[in-house]
């Protein structure tokens, strides 16, 4: 009787389940009252907008009205404004003034138009210069000519005609001096030189009054520059 043992065995947990569990975190959004709150806050920034628009329009009209007392309490100074934008009027000048004047600048504005330097024609590109001109000094052509030459009695004028040549080496080229459509003078002009410089002359008297002119011409008749000028007599 002594070796009969009931022996009885109970198992557990040391630790409760929900110790060993990790807790997890679960985010809600409100999104209803997400956007209520954007809302409220676009509302308090229009009216702060607004709040500050309103007081600067009110100090601007604040300054316009001040501006309009002063300038009613001070109309000299809106009478010196109005004097300044009137522009001066010139004073008027007698008629016969402006009557004794008009004669005076009229020969002016002939003798300018009347008395000037011609100028030659180059009509071929071999001719660098071609001009009218007084004697020539350092193998260079002098003072320009003035159109009309005036020439007084017993008192004959020279004039030169000036020709510059290029790539014309060989040739026989001339000038012609012409009064009035009719050949005078010619000269024959032999071309040495790559570039060649030649003239001729012309003694003009009293009697050689009218239009006159001086061509660069070869034997066939080409033209290569002319220069046209008056001869009046004194």
């Amino acid at each position: 009787m002594a070796d009969n043992k009931v022996v009885i065995k109970i198992n557990y947990d040391k630790k409760p389940a929900s110790l060993n569990t990790v807790p997890q975190t679960v985010t809600v959004w409100h999104i209803r009252r997400i956007v209520i709150a954007a809302l409220v806050i676009v509302l308090l920034i229009i009216l702060l907008i607004s709040w500050f628009s309103g007081d600067n329009e009110g100090s601007h009209s604040q300054i316009d009205s001040a501006e309009k007392v002063q300038q009613f309490n001070n109309p000299v100074a809106e009478h010196d404004d109005r004097q300044a934008l009137v522009a001066p009027v010139a004073p008027e000048v007698p008629a016969a003034v402006i009557a004794r004047k008009e004669p005076a600048n009229l020969e002016s504005v002939k003798k300018v138009d009347t008395i000037k330097r011609p100028a030659a024609v180059i009509l071929d590109s071999k001719v660098i210069r071609a001009s009218l001109n007084g004697r020539p000094k350092d193998n260079e052509p002098g003072e320009p000519i003035k159109s009309p030459v005036r020439i007084l009695p017993n008192q004959p004028s020279e004039l030169f005609y000036f020709s510059e040549i290029r790539n014309m080496r060989g040739k026989t080229l001339f000038h012609q001096w012409l009064r009035n459509g009719q050949i005078v003078q010619q000269k024959q002009l032999d071309m040495k030189d790559k570039i060649s410089k030649v003239w001729s002359s012309k003694t003009l008297l009293a009697k050689d009054k009218g239009a006159w002119q001086v061509q660069l011409t070869d034997k066939k008749g080409k033209v290569y520059s002319e220069v046209n000028f008056l001869v009046n007599a004194e």
